[in-house]
């Protein structure tokens, strides 16, 4: 049996399942703030964190009669500082909702891609990669390393010659992975909200 909602949680759960059957998904932690008039957006998180773990999130949005597959909420990085830790308060730009793999944990964030060193494999200027926090990666998985003091995204490399982050556009030079360079996850997914 599903644990009781306050007045505003239920507020929240209606709004988000009404613009959801209307759009076909759910709202932006942002639509949700300014709906209700919260001050930040960490007040959104809180609801929508307690409505998943009284059960009531994720629902399915009905789109066509179809339900969607849930959503698990993940941190979207702007820029990564080296010396902080990946997930500091500093380095979160927003939160968005995505279809979890399985099994589903707390262990993915986003990364908001800037450059076109990735655009043979499909990643733009704009795109949110979806990234499984790891320190280790398989030869061909793209990755995202944090190189100097930011972090980048490419196809890692190993052969005879040594292991390198490898871009997927011939403007770009593969980068040898040195002990200056550490890989922070592997790139699982890919979010565009813009249009190209």
């Amino acid at each position: 049996m599903m644990q009781e909602l306050t007045s505003k949680q239920q507020a929240v759960l209606e709004f988000i399942e009404v613009r959801a059957r209307q759009t076909g998904f759910r709202p932006s932690l942002e639509d949700v703030r300014c709906h209700f008039g919260f001050n930040s957006l960490n007040s959104v998180v809180v609801y929508v964190k307690t409505l998943e773990r009284k059960g009531y999130l994720p629902q399915p949005d009905l789109i066509k009669g179809t339900p969607a597959t849930p959503s698990l909420m993940i941190p979207v990085l702007g820029t990564v500082v080296a010396g902080t830790p990946i997930l500091a308060e500093e380095n979160i730009e927003k939160w968005i909702f995505v279809t979890p793999p399985t099994p589903a944990t707390a262990d993915y964030f986003g990364l908001k891609v800037k450059g076109d060193s990735m655009i043979d494999e499909h990643i733009v200027p704009g795109d949110i990669v979806v990234v499984h926090k790891q320190q280790t990666a398989d030869n061909g998985d793209i990755v995202v390393a944090l190189f100097g003091d930011e972090a980048t995204v490419k196809k890692l490399h190993e052969g005879d010659d040594g292991i390198f982050l490898m871009p997927a556009n011939p403007a770009y030079h593969p980068i040898p992975v040195t002990s200056d360079v550490s890989i922070i996850g592997k790139v699982v997914g890919l979010v565009r909200e813009h249009l190209s």
